[in-house]
């Protein structure tokens, strides 16, 4: 199925409408939104507001792309019915595993029980490190070392025909069948088990952020199974009812 494409706090509504445009091209429907910053102090009642005539400006024929966005305050809730979350940069990122963008088609194409998710983060920051810390690994897009920016359409619309070359390649061959792997949302609760036991037993102190990070990362790279997760999971939950409150 095509990835959902979110994006993270994005500023600009032209940008916004130029992903949906890249979107329609490769056949990717499924847009949301976090927390978007795309409103204008200058606005007033009763005009289009700057997203709406912006971005629909920009769209292009692709209106309905974002007719049927959403929007949500958190990454974790934009995503928590999904299967892989990706996130993309323009370079490697720390502790995260690095993907080319045929890499990550390939893996999204394994998870065909849950929609997959493409992130980009903020055209002036990216994403934080918490949010880094829920995707599966890094899409980095090879370009010129000499200049490698590419805005935020530009990725979307490389990465949308390469997973969309990718769909056509594989159209119609059968595939092996894959254990039912855990939702997006279920490997959280599991990762929070962990963190607490962690907590706990003295492994990690409070603010002790980026080991906890990495902790929650390597869950959401592994791909567990939905049974391995409620293993893991209960595991946890025993250990906790055992160990004294802090």
């Amino acid at each position: 199925m095509p990835a959902r494409v979110v994006l993270v706090r994005p500023r600009s509504p032209g940008n916004v409408g130029s992903v949906a445009r890249a979107m329609k091209n490769f056949g990717m429907t499924d847009l949301c939104l976090v927390d978007p910053r795309l409103h204008r102090a200058s606005d007033r009642q009763g005009e289009a507001p700057y997203f709406e005539t912006e971005s629909r400006r920009m769209a292009w024929h692709a209106s309905d792309i974002l007719d049927r966005g959403r929007t949500f305050r958190t990454l974790a809730a934009a995503v928590a019915d999904c299967g892989v979350v990706l996130a993309t940069s323009p370079q490697p990122v720390s502790r995260m595993r690095t993907l080319s963008p045929e890499e990550a088609a390939a893996m999204l194409a394994k998870r065909s029980d849950a929609p997959g998710a493409v992130v980009f983060g903020s055209e002036s920051s990216g994403l934080t490190n918490d949010e880094a810390a829920l995707c599966s690994g890094v899409i980095v897009i090879p370009t010129d070392p000499a200049y490698r920016d590419l805005n935020l359409a530009q990725s979307a619309a490389v990465i949308g025909y390469v997973f969309y070359r990718a769909g056509r390649e594989t159209a119609g061959l059968e595939s092996e069948p894959e254990l039912a792997l855990a939702s997006h949302a279920f490997v959280e609760e599991t990762a929070g088990a962990m963190t607490e036991v962690a907590l706990r037993a003295g492994f990690l102190k409070q603010g002790g952020a980026p080991v906890g990070r990495e902790l929650r990362h390597l869950l959401h790279r592994a791909g567990l199974s939905r049974r391995e997760a409620e293993l893991f999971r209960s595991f946890w939950t025993r250990i906790l009812s055992r160990l004294p409150e802090k």
